[in-house]
């Protein structure tokens, strides 16, 4: 009788672990509060929505890329002191997500 309620709490144990380590996000935006969230927020949701950053994924280099075709192609003006802030947030908070696959089965493990 004693293991059940060692069990439980061991797991809300992990359970709020596991939710502290998450990250926090922002009520309205969705975006990720993190060191340049407030200048993220404020200079990019003018024009769209904040999912649209959620959404993609990419290196500094190419979250660069991005911010240069806007500034060609849609009117966004130049970022100046921001935009190392901006690139650092994207980056880190929205860079690329490693794709995982499993490794192919030995052919023992295959059907005939």
């Amino acid at each position: 009788m004693l293991l059940m309620p060692r069990v439980l709490l061991g797991s809300a144990f992990l359970l709020a672990t596991a939710v502290s380590l998450a990250a926090e996000k922002d009520v309205k935006t969705g975006l990720l509060l993190a060191p340049g969230f407030e200048v993220v927020s404020t200079q990019c949701t003018v024009c769209h929505s904040a999912r649209l950053i959620s959404q993609n994924r990419a290196d500094r280099e190419g979250w660069l890329e991005m911010i240069r075709w806007m500034q060609k192609t849609q009117g966004l003006w130049p970022l100046g002191d921001n935009e190392d802030l901006v690139l650092d947030y994207l980056a880190v908070n929205y860079g690329p997500v490693a794709k995982v696959r499993r490794a192919r089965l030995r052919d023992e493990f295959l059907p005939p």
